[in-house]
């Protein structure tokens, strides 16, 4: 039944995010890539002492944040639940050997090995996941990184319409997650809370957080 429940969500929410977008979504990401790392990821990523020999791009899309990524890491496994994307991402990056392409269900990382990578990272895709996919991952984040490696997960910080809204009537379409709830989850499988930073995105204050995550 709780598998079930989670299957049905991730055909509601995470498979939004494909061929349909192609241009509205991923095109329009992929030219605001930069704006975005210089605000969120590169002030986070410079304060911690990762180890980018393996780095997993949880929900890659059509790879924007992989070619960033590409400039510090030895490797990078892709992932993504979206047939399309991987589709996509496996012509894009056919004759790169330091890349690898995984699909996963929407609720775990089951066909990735434990200790598998140094760092996980996702920006940009789990702002719109529904709480039980979010509870669902985290401990499959942990389980992926070797000890010592860090996650680097961009969330949601909106409360506002509650735990049982629909996140496509929120400001740019996030789900029901905060700062703290991120944290209490984290904290819960076993993470250290290395980092917590607040943002707004567009013109909506504090609607989203960067948090990075250390394994022991």
């Amino acid at each position: 039944m709780f598998f079930n429940s989670l299957k049905n969500l991730v055909k509601r929410n995470s498979l939004l995010w494909g061929e349909d977008v192609a241009e509205a979504y991923h095109g329009a990401a992929a030219r605001d890539m930069q704006v975005h790392w210089d605000q969120f990821i590169e002030p986070a990523r410079t304060r911690h002492p990762i180890d980018y020999s393996h780095v997993i791009d949880f929900a890659c899309g059509y790879g924007r944040n992989t070619d960033f990524l590409l400039a510090w890491a030895e490797k990078v496994t892709m992932v993504d639940v979206n047939k399309h994307n991987i589709d996509y991402c496996k012509k894009k990056y056919v004759n790169n050997p330091r890349v690898s392409i995984k699909e996963c269900n929407g609720y775990d990382l089951r066909d990735i090995p434990d200790k598998f990578c140094t760092f996980v990272y996702t920006f940009d895709s789990m702002v719109h996941f529904p709480p039980k996919i979010v509870k669902a991952y985290l401990p499959e984040f942990f389980r992926v990184l070797k000890p010592g490696g860090y996650a680097l997960v961009h969330h949601s910080n909106y409360t506002a319409g509650g735990s049982g809204a629909n996140f496509r009537n929120s400001p740019h379409w996030r789900n029901y997650m905060s700062a703290e709830i991120f944290s209490n989850i984290s904290k819960a499988v076993g993470f250290i809370i290395a980092d917590q930073t607040v943002h707004c995105w567009g013109d909506v204050s504090d609607l989203d957080c960067v948090t990075v995550l250390k394994k022991p």
